[in-house]
């Protein structure tokens, strides 16, 4: 079983797929021909990459964090929709962990 793990890093949408023995798999049909998926990962990895700057104030990179605590409901909406979606479309061939709003209660 596959486990789509939703989590934040630089240059990358929130969705991250490992297979069976926990390695990182690149491609994964049931998700890569999801163009509502791509859409929806595409935006949050815009958003988040939006905080980061480089070479500023002699700083090689630098996150906003205020930035990013003043946009991050924008970013737990984004990822419920991710959820959504992946449930919709899971026939039991992957578990969904979530590290992004696992802390929020609504």
């Amino acid at each position: 079983m596959y486990t789509i793990k939703l989590m934040n890093e630089y240059l990358h949408g929130p969705i991250w797929i490992y297979d069976e023995d926990g390695y990182i798999r690149r491609k994964y049909p049931l998700i890569d021909n999801n163009e509502e998926l791509q859409q929806l990962n595409e935006q949050a990895r815009k958003l988040y990459d939006s905080f980061y700057s480089f070479d500023e104030n002699d700083n090689a990179c630098t996150f906003n964090e205020d930035g990013y605590k003043v946009a991050h409901k924008e970013m737990v909406e984004i990822i419920k929709k991710i959820i959504q979606k992946l449930e919709e479309i899971n026939n039991n061939d992957f578990v969904i962990e979530d590290y992004i709003t696992k802390d929020i209660v609504d």
